[in-house]
């Protein structure tokens, strides 16, 4: 049978609080108040989750509110009453887990707007049960959101450490459907590093299509499906010629540039052209940490990126660096190749300037410089909006250097992680 909690009085429209004892230290305990209750959790490391009331109806998980096949919401969160309120509130000790109890009152959803379709109204009472195990994990708490993404922290490295956590993996154990052991790997490396080498693809024209494809829809842009990367004339982008390719990421005029990036070397027999990679987080790490003022600047000021050229022209205004809301899991935007004049406030310019030299100076540092040199059937994965990459100069008259790209959106990258199981990526 199972054991209740049962807290049954309807709460007073005034602040109060009262708390439900546990009956063993494996429940929490639940203290109340007028606009939401408190549940604190019976590990002592962990603080208490504070839960508002209207987060909890909106959040309800019953059949009437999230649609039980698609998993799709019944309802928008501007149905909710500001002044949503449980009748009653019951912690549950089911065989089947501990739960989280409560009963609405109608008055809980807004009543139907005029003009308003699909709103979500319910009619009588409403019950909604909570796992607490879910209730935990998706607690919203300061503390447990640190600690829930700390958990998901990549990995930092510089030329060093890399060397040694480098674990290449192979096309055909990418490539296995039914072991998934090397896809996983392969995964697992662009979700600590943002950097993965897979070796012994074949050296088909399109074959680095038919790898990008395991990982997500391909990214189609004004470059194609794919594209090659060799020396030829009249160039219309940098990366066609010999020259020395500088540390970069690509399509950043690009409203939302793809994620993942994609390089398979088809032949590879000039002198010079090794390839080279950074971890940008590395760098804002120092950054952040030794020139905060620096650091600021470069998260508000915006960087203007173009690309006018074979009948295309693009532009867009971004900072440099984007923090997430616990100022943390960057998003970076680095890209010289493709910087326009700067359009910002006149105040910031030189600010903007220092901060940037610096920035740039510590990710060219030699330290933090990974190089190596692709071979033919090797292809270079990596996270566009983490890691940049460059080249050093070849010489075009010795031999043959063709690389073939394409690009996968980072969401489809999460995506395969989560299905598969693999940490360190921002839920």
């Amino acid at each position: 049978m199972s054991r209740a909690l049962r807290c049954s009085r309807i709460l007073s429209q005034r602040s109060c609080t009262k708390t439900l004892k546990r009956h063993n230290h494996h429940k929490p305990t639940l203290q109340q108040s007028q606009t939401s209750l408190t549940l604190t959790w019976p590990e002592p490391t962990k603080t208490p989750s504070k839960f508002h009331y209207t987060w909890l109806r909106d959040n309800c998980q019953c059949p009437q509110c999230i649609h039980p096949s698609n998993r799709q919401k019944l309802h928008s969160s501007g149905d909710i009453s500001s002044s949503a309120h449980p009748d009653s509130i019951e912690l549950l000790d089911n065989p089947s887990g501990k739960q989280l109890k409560i009963v609405w009152p109608e008055s809980s959803m807004r009543p139907p707007r005029p003009g308003v379709i699909g709103a979500g109204r319910q009619i009588g009472k409403h019950t909604s049960t909570y796992d607490l195990a879910w209730l935990d994990y998706r607690s919203y708490s300061k503390s447990h959101m640190q600690a829930r993404y700390a958990a998901l922290e990549p990995t930092m490295w510089n030329q060093s450490s890399y060397g040694k956590a480098r674990k290449d993996v192979t096309y055909d154990d990418v490539m296995n459907q039914s072991d998934p052991t090397g896809f996983r790997s392969a995964l697992e490396q662009l979700s600590h590093y943002g950097l993965c080498f897979i070796k012994g693809v074949p050296t088909n024209d399109r074959q680095v299509e038919e790898l990008a494809k395991r990982f997500g829809c391909i990214r189609e842009t004004f470059y194609g499906t794919s594209w090659d990367v060799k020396s030829v004339p009249e160039a219309k982008n940098i990366a066609y010629t010999s020259l020395p390719l500088g540390l970069h990421m690509d399509l950043l005029y690009f409203e939302a540039p793809p994620g993942l990036q994609f390089l398979h070397c088809l032949r590879n027999t000039v002198k010079g052209g090794h390839s080279i990679f950074v971890d940008s987080y590395r760098a804002i790490q120092h950054l952040k940490t030794h020139h905060p003022k620096d650091f600021e600047t470069l998260t508000r000021v915006p960087v203007t990126f173009h690309y006018q050229n074979d009948n295309h022209h693009f532009h867009f205004r971004r900072p440099t660096i984007i923090p997430n809301d616990l100022n943390e899991y960057w998003q970076v935007y680095y890209a010289p190749p493709f910087q326009g004049p700067m359009e910002c406030e006149e105040g910031d310019v030189e600010a903007f300037y220092e901060a940037f030299r610096r920035f740039s100076d510590l990710m060219n540092d030699p330290e933090l410089v990974y190089t190596t040199l692709l071979g033919e059937g090797d292809c270079v994965v990596f996270a566009n909006r983490r890691v940049l990459h460059g080249r050093t100069e070849f010489d075009a008259g010795s031999g043959e250097r063709h690389l073939k790209g394409t690009y996968v959106d980072w969401d489809d990258f999460k995506d395969r992680a989560r299905v598969y199981g693999v940490g360190k990526v921002r839920v």
